[in-house]
């Protein structure tokens, strides 16, 4: 068996609700579904999370998969993923999530060809399932109030809440939160990178009071040193995100212990192979993270698989609902505009549960698809 043909398909899906943050917002999601066909009928799907204001552009990247399709895949044993995998890391250019596109459609190829479920390859089923946090996007405090209650009152067990970089208006967001929800409910505060050394210490020690659960990354991506010189002057727990968007990264931060907790990142970190050396890196170092996923139902559904396959601590939750700013709801059975027929890895009650298989155990909505197609981009074929 070859594979004999990919498809580089790009779609625009618009976003249910803007997911605002300190750097900025994003209304519209463009995204690229990757087919990888083989010359006995199987067809591996891909999408990772969206190419919107990233370099390379979406169009960009796609000339790129276009290059790697050509030179890496056709002619290629499709069972052979982890070899195919290295060569398409070797021209990405560290563009990790181009290479996400590659490793979902070539794990959903497998699983498909070996009828098995994706988690079933990457050590098989570990959690029956997965408690959820909750992601407040930037609002005024009364509104993210509200959408706490609201997340709560659907079953969503802990809360993220973007606080922005005033210092007065995250200490007045994070207290109208926690009056509204209780002095139970763990609440992490995600800084996006505004802070200075001194501005993170005093925002910390501020809302100690209110039961910080954890911080997550207030400082530019670069600046490890901060990490360290905060780590060493806090008890409250210190998540790496921006500072630790590839394996290399987390080893770094690792070494430095710079940070308590990752943000695993699937689509950024590039994909299922990546994530999982990502997170044995962190078990190896007897620290937690949280695994997230953004984009849509194909993506959601390799995520789904990874969240199952892997043992975790109940403290620090992972984060799926970021499908619901795509497609608003509570709960995946409400989701009918997706690229997939049916969302995989269903969340209910605050609970993600195991996707069904084979392979990512997804199928492609070709009238959504042909909705959401891309203005002025066209599909490329290579075979």
């Amino acid at each position: 068996m070859k594979i004999n043909k990919v498809e580089i398909i790009p779609i625009d899906i618009p976003q249910h609700t803007p997911f605002r943050v300190s750097s900025g917002g994003s209304t519209a999601s463009n995204f690229v579904i990757l087919k990888i066909l083989t010359d006995e009928g199987f067809e591996g799907i891909g999408s990772s999370k969206s190419f919107g204001g990233m370099n390379p552009s979406r169009e960009s990247a796609m000339l790129i998969m276009k290059d790697i399709a050509s030179e890496v895949l056709l002619g290629q044993d499709p069972l052979n993923t982890d070899l195919i995998l290295n060569n398409v890391e070797a021209r990405v250019f560290e563009s990790w999530p181009i290479l996400a596109h590659f490793d979902y459609a070539l794990y959903d190829l497998k699983g498909k060809i070996l009828n098995v479920p994706v988690y079933q390859l990457l050590g098989g089923l570990c959690r029956e399932e997965v408690p959820l946090e909750w992601i407040i996007i930037l609002d005024d405090p009364e509104v993210q109030a509200e959408i706490a209650l609201k997340y709560l009152k659907a079953g969503f067990h802990s809360l993220k809440l973007h606080v922005g970089g005033d210092h007065k208006m995250a200490v007045k967001r994070f207290r109208t939160v926690r009056e509204a929800v209780g002095p139970d409910i763990p609440i992490g505060i995600d800084l996006a990178e505004v802070c200075k050394t001194h501005d993170a210490l005093r925002l910390i020690e501020e809302l100690v009071p209110y039961n910080l659960h954890f911080v997550e990354q207030p400082f530019a991506a670069y600046d490890i040193d901060s990490f360290v010189d905060i780590k060493g002057r806090t008890s409250v727990p210190l998540v790496g995100d921006a500072s630790a968007r590839s394996v290399v990264e987390v080893h770094n931060m690792i070494n430095r212990r710079a940070a308590d907790i990752f943000h695993t990142l699937l689509g950024r970190i590039g994909g299922l192979r990546k994530a999982t050396k990502y997170t044995n890196l962190i078990e190896a170092a007897n620290l937690d993270y949280a695994i997230c996923v953004l984009g849509t139902g194909i993506s959601h559904a390799a995520g789904a698989h990874f969240a199952v396959s892997r043992l975790k601590s109940g403290k620090i939750l992972d984060e799926f609902g970021l499908i619901f700013y795509l497609y608003g709801g509570t709960e995946t059975k409400g989701i009918t505009t997706d690229i997939t027929k049916e969302i995989n890895g269903k969340i209910e009650n605050g609970h993600l549960y195991p996707p069904k298989g084979p392979g990512l155990g997804v199928e492609l909505n070709e009238e959504m698809v042909e909705r959401y197609a891309a203005s002025g981009t066209n599909k490329i074929v290579v075979e």
